[in-house]
């Protein structure tokens, strides 16, 4: 039995992203929590922590007063992050060995929990109605919109902020560590107006031994090839679909990449030139997409050597009116 694949879509009301600038190198200094947040209150947040605050204001302040006007109960959010704490449980564990468990800060040392870093976003937001923490190998930021989506399909919550943030990893060996935030504030598709950006995606997991063998491959491009069906569909295409691919260089990734390039041609780019260590780039680049204003699709996909792969795709174009289809 063929597996439709399950399609999630939400309308997008506000866009928020906190990267460093261009041109900045990895590890130097660009963000000041003070500017951005405040002189009081945030010296102590991790650093993924505090990126997130500052681009769920930028999201929030963009949405039209959404969220101020929707009930306390009723707004929520959801977090994808890989790294937001790895620094931090390396620095506990060596102070541990070390020095001992009474040198732990008391100040970080509630943080080795992934789940805290999105506390505070519910402190200052009043998000009383869920807050929830994935932390799927890069496609996690994804994963977040795709739950955020269902959850406002679901009638479960009328705004829902959502996406990745990430601190960089200590452990990312050839991978590029990532650092920032973006989140997008979703709310019900049915209450967009006209001309409102849309949010469609969907989740794939391709076993990665599956992918040893030639039938394997087969049955796993055309996995993909349903999925991009599924997402892209009811899209005209008058304009193209701004594709791009998120990849870390593993067979997972090439199954995907081969699926893709089928559509679309083999000059396809990727988001980078290097893979990165996190779930942001995926986020961070349909925040872009909606953040141009061109009116251009974007579709993002990502796969991950694990087998997890994600597929999103905004636009401003009005899509069929057909509901998410079930497993």
């Amino acid at each position: 039995m063929t597996v439709r694949p399950q399609v999630a879509e939400a309308a997008v009301s506000g866009v928020g992203v906190t990267v460093p600038p261009a041109g900045v190198a990895p590890g130097a200094a660009w963000f000041d929590h003070r500017s951005e947040l405040g002189p009081r209150g945030y010296k102590y947040l991790p650093e993924a922590c505090q990126y997130l605050l500052a681009a769920a204001r930028a999201a929030v302040a963009g949405s039209d007063g959404l969220l101020e006007r929707c009930p306390e109960e009723r707004r929520g959010a959801v977090v994808g992050t890989n790294s937001a704490v790895a620094e931090l449980h390396s620095v506990i564990d060596r102070t541990t060995r070390t020095e001992g468990a009474d040198f732990v800060s008391p100040m970080t040392a509630p943080f080795f929990s992934v789940n805290l870093v999105g506390a505070r976003l519910s402190t200052e937001h009043l998000l009383k109605g869920f807050n929830l923490t994935v932390t799927s190998p890069r496609v996690a930021g994804v994963e977040a919109l795709h739950l955020a989506a269902h959850e406002v399909a679901g009638g479960r919550a009328e705004a829902v902020l959502a996406g990745a943030t990430e601190a960089p990893d200590p452990y990312a060996a050839d991978a590029l560590p990532e650092t920032g935030a973006a989140l997008l504030v979703l709310r019900p598709r049915a209450s967009a107006a006209p001309g409102t950006t849309l949010l469609r995606s969907c989740l794939l997991f391709l076993p990665p031994r599956a992918l040893t063998t030639t039938a394997g491959r087969e049955r796993a491009e055309r996995i993909v090839a349903s999925a991009l069906d599924a997402v892209t569909a009811g899209h005209d295409g008058a304009d193209g679909i701004d594709v791009r691919l998120v990849a870390d260089g593993s067979p997972v990734a090439r199954a995907v990449s081969d699926a893709v390039r089928s559509r679309w041609g083999p000059d396809v780019p990727p988001g980078t030139d290097v893979p990165r260590a996190g779930s942001l780039e995926a986020v961070a680049l349909l925040a872009d997409g909606v953040r141009s204003g061109r009116g251009r699709a974007r579709l993002v996909v990502t796969a991950a050597r694990e087998g997890n792969v994600s597929l999103a795709m905004t636009t401003t174009k009005p899509l069929p009116d057909q509901p998410p289809q079930a497993g």
